[in-house]
């Protein structure tokens, strides 16, 4: 069975997803446990597609603004980009917990964004993987590019991207 459609949310919502457990005991110590293993290792299995670093270097030489919004916590987020080497490209990164008002998903965490960095709407694409991630963009009423070689899929979407070099040409 494929996990692609359960690739987005928390984790402690995945678990629910998953295999239907509610106790919060349950899974607060799942979550602590995963939490433990992919800020010591887990974060390393992240890998580049092709052309990201050239698409990411093109974008900032142009002078794009290039955020991330992700639902992962700030310290393996941080871990990745440096593991990545590829922090440098970003305007800014947002997380969960990257500030003290907390946000219940990817949706408020954008709009947050759009919000305090002003942000033209007309003039903004988001990309990602995910069926979240296109709804998260349909609902703060952005075009959204869908990376199809991630984890999901979504039928309102702007673009389809096979690659992220693609990305040049629609800017």
């Amino acid at each position: 069975q494929s996990i692609t459609s359960i690739i987005g949310p928390p984790i402690d919502q995945v678990l629910e997803k998953v295999n239907g457990e509610t106790k919060i005991e349950t899974i607060n110590y799942f979550v602590e446990e995963f939490k433990k293993n992919y800020d010591e290792f887990g974060y390393k299995k992240s890998i580049l597609y092709n052309g990201v670093e050239e698409v990411l270097s093109f974008l900032k030489e142009n002078e794009l603004n290039v955020f991330i919004v992700t639902n992962k916590r700030s310290k393996p987020t941080k871990l990745i980009l440096e593991y990545l080497s590829i922090g440098q490209y970003f305007s800014e990164v947002v997380c969960p917990d990257t500030y003290e008002v907390k946000f219940k998903n990817k949706t408020e965490l954008i709009a947050d964004l759009i919000q305090r960095k002003i942000l033209n709407k007309s003039e903004s694409l988001m990309i990602g993987d995910t069926i979240h991630d296109g709804e998260a963009a349909n609902l703060n009423q952005l075009d959204f590019a869908l990376a199809e070689y991630g984890y999901g899929n979504h039928d309102n979407c702007s673009y389809i991207l096979n690659n992220l070099k693609q990305l040049i040409n629609i800017l």
